[in-house]
């Protein structure tokens, strides 16, 4: 019997389905989107109007100008924080509108 034939825990058989069918990136972005209000200050919270990610960039839409110059300011630590958060490497860049 060939090694492909043997059982595989679950949680392997599906996240090799969802690479192969491109969900992993869909269901990553839907992640990181959540995860913005979740590791952010209530103040930055509060200010945000929007948030999407498309291709690795989370574009995070600010009813503040003075939220949106000190959050661009530190956008390379809110990254990390999203992506510790997630447990992995999603977010490659922010922007603050």
């Amino acid at each position: 019997m060939s090694a492909s034939h043997k059982p595989q825990p679950i949680g392997n058989v599906l996240g090799a389905l969802f690479q192969d069918r491109g969900y992993r990136q869909k269901i990553d972005e839907s992640r990181a989107v959540d995860a913005w209000p979740r590791v952010a200050v209530a103040g930055a919270v509060r200010a945000t109007e929007s948030a999407w990610m498309r291709e690795g960039v989370l574009t995070v839409k600010l009813r503040s100008s003075a939220w949106r110059h000190t959050l661009h300011l530190q956008r390379e630590q809110w990254r990390q924080k999203i992506n510790e958060h997630l447990g992995r490497e999603v977010v490659r860049e922010i922007v603050f509108r």
